[in-house]
């Protein structure tokens, strides 16, 4: 009788890492295709079915772990969930039925499903009987990615710091892990670390790229690199890479919608964001609640789609899609109150609000009080928001905050027209002229109201009486010869903080350079 080629115990050691090389490449492709023809159930399948037969030992099992679990992040969650549920019904070994249970945690952490505790304690009592390094992997992975859904940022970076993605065993796994480090330090407004993690992967598997350029993307939207984050996602989008899974898709189409929007190109914004309004309902919707927090602010697309309260209720599920881009829970409130929606104001200033108590950081405490104050159109919690966001590299966020304040009516004409100024000026500069232009015209506004009331009240402010007292400190530093960066670590504020005020200070004075604010100063302190 002739032997089976995979009948190992026969055939030298080197022969029977080749066959199983080859194996291996054969079942990926296989996979590969049936995955981009749309059936990745059946890649799932026949994975999985080969780890049940547990024919060449650890390392082609871990192999096809980490292909599968790969296929699993690339799936919708309904596929991902369907395909592992039918995978545990196979004869797997204790070890793989760990890590199978643990993805399927995973996968409902991050979608906020009502059963993740139960799925997590199934899955770390499987681990806990017969798990190894990758059950282990994928049981962290699950119980960081509900710390991300309760908003507990610093839990999440605890349990991903345990994780060494640059370990042998842990290759497969990296991308996932690497991706989850840069949401988490988005969330904590450590945009610099995740720019520099995003750009780390070069040796990566291509499947790991586009879901770190998405990342970048929004890292970029979050600290106002408008152009620059428009142009990746266009470019990654249209590269074709059988890579690009649909949450990854649902991310970039955010960028470029958000983008569209702060340029004033609705039209083109509408366009991109239209086609996904229709996506299919939860859990595999939720890949779209960041597209969706771009369409709110357009009521000519989320009023007749009902977005506003789908988006919210997810968000209560979960609320991953708020962190890596800090203006997103405010202008859920903003649109909310515009609506007349004061429950889903409320909703959404509590969930922002829960994430600055799990996640005490300035990015965040400024983000409830920017919250509260468009809630309650508390002016005093505008202003705090707007001292809080000065602080972080969050400019789009401090534009936005400033409009707030200044389209506040409890808020004197000649404050809220200094705030309209300083947000267009920011606008400006982060390369938005349609958000620009809202502003602008709110300055315009109150301008006229403002010279009205001081004709009759009080006489035009003048010279250094025209700046803000922030500007007035920064201005007096500048005038004694402190360097921007200087003042700037003085002032606990960033260096773009004191430059976008520096700008301000010489329009209202008329003047244009550092000489010329030093004679002002001095001539009026004379």
């Amino acid at each position: 009788m002739s032997e089976s080629p995979f009948t190992t115990g026969t055939l030298p050691a080197d022969d029977v890492a080749a066959d199983a090389e080859q194996r291996r490449h054969r079942l990926f492709a296989t996979a590969d295709q049936l995955r981009l023809a749309g059936r990745g159930m059946e890649a799932l399948h026949v994975l999985a079915a080969e780890i049940a037969t547990n024919r060449f030992g650890e390392r082609h099992r871990a192999h096809l772990l980490g292909r599968l679990a790969q296929i699993v992040a690339l799936e919708q969650p309904t596929i991902a969930l369907a395909g592992l549920r039918e995978a545990l019904n196979l004869r797997l070994d204790a070890r793989s039925r760990s890590t199978l249970l643990a993805l399927v945690a995973t996968i409902a952490a991050r979608t906020g499903h009502p059963d993740t505790d139960a799925l997590l304690r199934e899955a770390g009592t499987a681990h806990a009987t017969a798990g190894d390094q990758s059950s282990a992997r994928h049981l962290a992975l699950g119980r960081a990615a509900r710390s991300l859904a309760h908003g507990d940022l610093p839990g999440a970076q605890a349990v991903l710091a345990a994780l060494d993605p640059g370990s042998w065993a842990a290759r497969p796994d990296a991308p996932i892990i690497r991706a989850e480090r840069v949401l988490v330090q988005l969330g904590l407004g450590r945009h610099q670390d995740a720019r520099t993690a995003t750009r780390q992967a070069p040796d990566e598997a291509d499947v790991s790229l586009p879901g770190l350029t998405a990342l970048n993307c929004l890292r970029m939207v979050a600290v106002g690199e408008l152009p620059e984050a428009a142009a990746l996602a266009v470019t990654t989008l249209s590269s074709g890479a059988a890579g690009i899974s649909r949450e990854v898709r649902a991310l970039l189409v955010a960028v470029i919608g958000e983008v569209r929007y702060r340029r004033g190109e609705h039209d083109d914004a509408r366009a991109i964001l239209r086609a996904c309004l229709a996506e299919d309902g939860w859990p595999d919707r939720t890949m779209w609640t960041p597209a969706f927090c771009v369409a709110v602010r357009d009521p000519a697309l989320s009023a007749s789609a009902g977005l506003l309260t789908r988006v919210v209720a997810d968000l209560h599920r979960s609320v991953r899609s708020l962190l890596p881009v800090p203006h997103f829970g405010p202008r859920l409130v903003r649109a909310a109150v515009a609506a007349g929606d004061i429950q889903a104001a409320g909703r959404v200033t509590e969930l922002v609000e829960l994430v600055a108590t799990r996640t005490p950081v300035p990015l965040w405490q400024a983000l409830a009080d920017q919250s509260r104050g468009l809630r309650d159109r508390d002016p005093a919690a505008l202003r705090s928001a707007v001292d809080g966001l000065r602080t972080t590299a969050a400019w789009p966020a401090l534009a936005d905050a400033l409009l707030d304040l200044a389209n506040n009516p409890r808020v004197r004409s000649v404050q809220a027209h200094d705030a309209a100024h300083e947000a267009a000026a920011l606008y400006a500069r982060i390369g938005a002229p349609g958000d620009q232009a809202s502003a602008d015209r709110r300055c315009a506004e109150l301008a006229d109201t403002t010279g009205h009331r001081r004709s009759i009240d009080e006489p035009p402010a003048r010279g250094l009486d025209a700046l803000t007292p922030a500007e007035e400190r920064v201005a007096e530093m500048l005038a004694a010869g402190v360097t921007k960066k200087e003042a700037a670590k003085s002032l606990f504020v960033s260096f773009h903080t004191v430059d976008t005020q520096l700008r301000s200070i010489y329009h209202k004075l008329g003047i244009h350079n550092r000489t010329q604010l030093v004679r002002a100063w001095e001539q009026t302190r004379r």
